[in-house]
């Protein structure tokens, strides 16, 4: 449930002087609020180039995802190109750094199910605090796979002047909705794009369906693809050393380090790396497998069970000696642990795609990547691909090449040469910039 119970924020707008610091709309009712909301907005366009930006996020720092961290490094962008951000999550504890500096930026930790009361009381919110922009950021398991938050943009064009509405599609996932729902579940989610101003999609297959789904409304939805931005860019703790931080963990300098970075779930099928672990050592190389983060996620019901099967594995494996595990680490050391590895297994049974971050991160810090393929063919594994590809998300396939990749010093070369060089869309200048670009696009959309 949202607390409304501060009725203005710093975001608000300016005080009507004439009425004692208050606007006054008096017996006027809601229509007077929303007149004024609507010429503020106006004027302050004709003069201002910053906007006044709400993001709607089910994840946010301290708690550990990749949205969240998307979320928050986009939040910090935008307030350093001179933009307001309110950041609307999940209810915790308030943070020292909740009460961001300049224009009345702030976190508000107010959520504490996102169910369907969000779409009465969230839509008041963002008139209340005048939002030029509300930015909503979905992923149906952060939000507890309630449908709720797909319904978000429809409830707020209810009101006379509604904010431009901008969801980022992290997947094309459905929400639970209710027993044999069936065809509901995607055609919600398909009304969650259609009610928008603008979409993002974060990865090459999802921008079609973004596409098909906004066509035919009856109204113009600007559709773009704007990549994650890299997680990973802080440099390592003070005096790191690759060899000392290996030979803690009983590493040898000749090993073969093969690095896994994120969550464990199925869809990343870390069985198949820990199998191909196995036959790699069975080989006779000195092969190691290092598990970078924090292991369980709290928003995948079937993350604790999966993970529980891939710890007795690797027992029975005999590799207990073999699996280092960070567990939650602080974005400095995952990046001096992932400079630790030689090359990175990230294997995905729903197929290679941008929205990966552990595919960003190895990039970005130079380690060579084996994937597999997308789902549908994107241009950027062809050719001078950044990253060697497992023909089957099979152990066996897996095995063989990141055998191949280990044995051949010129291409780890090539790959790590590769990755750095496609690692620079992955910038937040750049994803920041586009971002905004969306925004701009999407108030100019006509009201309807």
């Amino acid at each position: 449930m949202v607390d409304l119970r501060c009725e203005r924020s710093p975001l608000a707008g300016p005080r009507n002087e004439g009425t004692g610091g208050k606007i006054n709309t008096g017996d006027r009712g809601p229509a007077a609020v929303h007149t004024f909301v609507a010429v503020w907005r106006r004027d302050l366009s004709r003069t201002l180039p910053a906007m006044r930006v709400g993001l709607v996020t089910a994840e946010f720092p301290p708690s550990v995802g990749g949205v969240g961290d998307h979320a928050a490094r986009l939040a910090a962008g935008l307030r350093a190109a001179g933009h307001a951000v309110q950041v609307v999550t999940s209810i915790g504890e308030a943070l020292p750094g909740d009460e961001w500096s300049g224009r009345g930026s702030r976190v508000d930790r107010i959520v504490d199910r996102w169910d369907w009361r969000i779409l009465f009381t969230l839509p008041r919110v963002a008139i209340r605090q005048a939002w030029d922009v509300v930015h909503i950021h979905y992923q149906p398991g952060a939000f507890g796979l309630h449908g709720a938050i797909c319904l978000l943009p429809r409830f707020i064009r209810r009101y006379p002047t509604p904010p431009a509405i901008v969801t980022t599609f992290h997947d094309l996932q459905v929400p639970y909705l209710f027993p044999k729902a069936g065809g509901l579940r995607r055609r919600i989610v398909q009304d969650m794009a259609g009610n928008c101003d603008g979409v993002i999609a974060v990865a090459d297959e999802t921008v079609g369906q973004l596409y098909k789904w906004t066509s035919g409304t009856g109204h113009d939805v600007t559709v773009s693809q704007v990549p994650l931005g890299n997680h990973f860019d802080a440099a390592p703790p003070a005096g790191f050393s690759r060899e000392s931080w290996r030979a803690e963990r009983g590493i040898g300098p000749n090993a073969w380090v093969i690095g896994h970075l994120g969550f464990v779930n199925a869809s990343k099928a870390v069985d198949s790396t820990v199998a191909a672990l196995a036959m790699l050592v069975a080989a006779g190389h000195d092969a190691h497998l290092l598990m970078i983060g924090q292991a369980a996620s709290m928003t995948d019901p079937g993350g604790a069970r999966y993970l529980d099967g891939i710890l007795e594995m690797v027992e029975q494996m005999g590799l207990s000696e073999r699996v280092h595990w960070t567990a939650r680490v602080t974005t400095e050391d995952a990046v001096a642990w992932i400079r630790c590895v030689d090359v990175m297994s990230l294997p995905f049974r729903d197929g290679a795609s941008l929205r990966r971050t552990s595919l960003i991160a190895g990039w970005a810090n130079g380690v060579p990547v084996v994937t597999t393929d997308a789902q549908i063919p994107v241009d950027w594994l062809r050719g001078d691909a950044p990253a060697a590809v497992s023909p089957s998300v099979g152990p066996e396939s897996l095995a063989l090449t990141l055998e191949k990749v280990m044995e051949n010093p010129r291409l780890r070369d090539d790959l790590r040469a590769r990755g750095i060089a496609f690692a620079e869309r992955f910038g937040w200048p750049s994803v920041v910039a586009k971002t905004l670009d969306v925004y701009r696009e999407a108030r100019r959309m006509p009201a309807r």
